[in-house]
């Protein structure tokens, strides 16, 4: 998806041309009195112009909260989640799954990432963490309860690959 496009708007659009593009989607397809058989195809559009005006929007600030994840600066990274509070965020929701991993809360952690690709299911990222973190769930597992029972944690589990250090494996996203 280019958000760009969804919006309606050039790459090099300001943030308020970005938010008006966005408000404009959003009365044109919000309206009630639609056409029952026009309703899914108004909801995909702002289901895409959703996802579109959060990535324009908060994109810079998701890869700063990535980078603190993955250095381990998790209380930075869980403080700026809050703050944005975007529960109908894939992004966010992908975002604070790995927050609770590296706290060892793995079942909150898998609910996020579970409706990250709910909302957005076409995100091969999301997928494909959802795919490793099925198969590798007896691991991941066992390795947290591990973890709780001690004091102090066990270097950094790397969900994707196991063990700890860099987690911005070769598909350039967090696994």
């Amino acid at each position: 998806m280019d958000p760009y496009k969804v919006l309606g708007v050039s790459e090099d659009a300001s943030n308020e041309e970005i938010k008006r593009a966005y408000k404009n989607i959003l009365n044109e397809y919000s309206r009630d009195g639609k056409p029952f058989s026009s309703r899914p195809l108004a909801e995909n559009i702002l289901n895409d112009a959703n996802m579109a005006y959060d990535l324009l929007i908060n994109g810079g600030l998701y890869k700063e909260i990535r980078s603190y994840i993955d250095n381990n600066n998790i209380s930075i990274a869980e403080s700026k989640l809050n703050l944005l509070d975007l529960q109908n965020s894939a992004e966010w929701n992908y975002l604070m799954g790995f927050v609770y991993f590296k706290k060892g809360w793995f079942d909150q952690g898998i609910q996020h990432i579970l409706k990250s690709t709910e909302i957005d299911p076409s995100n091969e990222e999301y997928l494909d963490t959802l795919d490793t973190l099925r198969k590798r769930s007896n691991e991941i597992v066992n390795y947290y309860q591990k973890t709780n029972q001690n004091t102090k944690p066990q270097g950094g589990m790397n969900l994707c690959g196991g063990g700890s250090g860099n987690s911005g494996g070769g598909s350039g996203g967090m696994c």
